[in-house]
C-alpha cells in the first residue's frame, strides 16, 4: 500500500500512473498533512509515502522529521517543486529516504520509487556527491552517526539497533567504502553526505 500526499490533484494522478506501471494496485491519497497522519495512525501497512513539502498543514522539514520519528518503518520519498541544495540536504538529515524534484521527468520519479521501495536511498548527486556507492536508509543513518563521532552504544540508541547489529553495519560500511577504520569512514561519509568537515 502506497500513500501519495500532495494537494495538487493533477500531480497525484501522474504519480498514480507511474505506480500502476510498477504494478502497484493499492494506492491511497492525501491532500493535506492532517490526512497523512490519520492514514499513518490507521492499521494500514504503508510501504512508501510520497510526500509534498508544501501542502496544507505541512511544516516543511519539521513535518518530515516528525513522520520519520513516529513511523520509522515508513520510507519517505519527498516530491517537491523546491529543489535547492539546502532543502534536499535538510530532508536527508530529517530522515527522508529520497528526494525528487517536480521538474524531473517521469523516468526519474519511477527510478526513485523503485530504489526507495528496494530499501535504498535516492538523492541527487549534488547531495551525495558523484559516488556510485549505494547505501540503505539505515546505513545513511549510521554514516551520520560516524560523522558525529558516536560510539557503538550511542549509535545503538540512536538507531534502535542492538550493538551487535551496529557492529555488523559498520563492518559492511567499511568494506563498501574500502577503508579500514571509523575515522577514515567518517571522512568518506562527509564527502558522500555533502557535510563540511
Amino acid at each position: 500500500m502506497i500513500l501519495i500526499a500532495d494537494d495538487h490533484g493533477l500531480y497525484r494522478e501522474v504519480i498514480k500512473v507511474v505506480l500502476e506501471k510498477l504494478g502497484t494496485t493499492t494506492i491511497l491519497t492525501a491532500g493535506d498533512y492532517t490526512e497523512v497522519e490519520t492514514i499513518l495512525e490507521s492499521p494500514k501497512a504503508i510501504k512508501l509515502l510520497l510526500l509534498d513539502l508544501r501542502m496544507p498543514g505541512m511544516h516543511g522539514i519539521d513535518s518530515v522529521a516528525k513522520i520519520a520519528r513516529l513511523w520509522p518503518e515508513v520510507p519517505i520519498l519527498v516530491v517537491s517543486a523546491s529543489d535547492n541544495l539546502e532543502s534536499i540536504k535538510s530532508c536527508l538529515d530529517a530522515g527522508a529516504a529520497g528526494f525528487v524534484s517536480k521538474v524531473n521527468d517521469v523516468t526519474v520519479l519511477q527510478a526513485a520509487i523503485e530504489q526507495v521501495l528496494a530499501g535504498q536511498c535516492f538523492f541527487p548527486t549534488s547531495v551525495v556527491g558523484t559516488s556510485t556507492l549505494k547505501f540503505s536508509q539505515k546505513q545513511i543513518e549510521i554514516l551520520h552517526c560516524l560523522v558525529d563521532g558516536c560510539s557503538n552504544h550511542e549509535i545503538s540508541e540512536r538507531t534502535f539497533l542492538s550493538e551487535g547489529t551496529v557492529k555488523q553495519y559498520i563492518s559492511d560500511i567499511l568494506s563498501k567504502m574500502e577503508v579500514t577504520n571509523r575515522v577514515q569512514a567518517a571522512t568518506r561519509a562527509r564527502e558522500i553526505l555533502g557535510i563540511g568537515s
